[in-house]
């Protein structure tokens, strides 16, 4: 039987994308231990824990995510205090949340100055492309004009993905 605290206690202790440790993890839910990491995610936000964060939402990449973690992902998006911001969007893209919409789009214009390559932004276009609603295509065309080239490029990009297939 799979315990998911003693390997979670294990992950603090590890690279969390170490692909050995994630060989124990079982595989074949969509949604796992949705209670535990709810609450954990919730620990990670009122202690200001960067590991724990990083941990969580790597747990989240395997153990999988739904709507009930779109509030708490959100509000995570406006903290300063960890650099998980990536994995986060990248969560939200899988989970395909309408409600994540304006956050997406807010994030993508807000380019950190260490992005020069846009990483953030990018992946906010392709979550948006993800959640493609009238809503979410809206802000990718808000996007595509942008006076930044590899946004405007990438916002294009998703807006053909979308169109095709719809």
């Amino acid at each position: 039987m799979f315990d998911f605290n003693k390997f979670y206690k294990g992950l603090l202790n590890k690279d969390p994308f170490d692909n050995n440790y994630w060989r124990q993890f079982p595989e074949g839910k969509l949604v796992q231990f949705k209670e535990q990491t709810l609450s954990l995610l919730k620990e990670n936000l009122a202690n200001k824990d960067k590991k724990g964060l990083a941990c969580t939402v790597a747990v989240l990449f395997w153990g999988g995510a739904d709507e009930d973690y779109t509030d708490i992902l959100l509000h995570l998006l406006d903290e300063k205090w960890h650099i998980s911001e990536e994995d986060i969007v990248s969560v939200l893209e899988f989970i395909k949340d309408p409600k994540s919409v304006d956050k997406l789009y807010e994030v993508a214009v807000d380019v950190p100055d260490y992005d020069e390559m846009r990483a953030l932004a990018k992946k906010c276009i392709y979550a948006l492309g993800a959640v493609n609603t009238p809503e979410a295509i809206q802000k990718l065309k808000l996007l595509e004009e942008s006076d930044d080239p590899i946004i405007k490029e990438n916002a294009t990009f998703q807006l053909e993905q979308c169109l095709k297939n719809n």
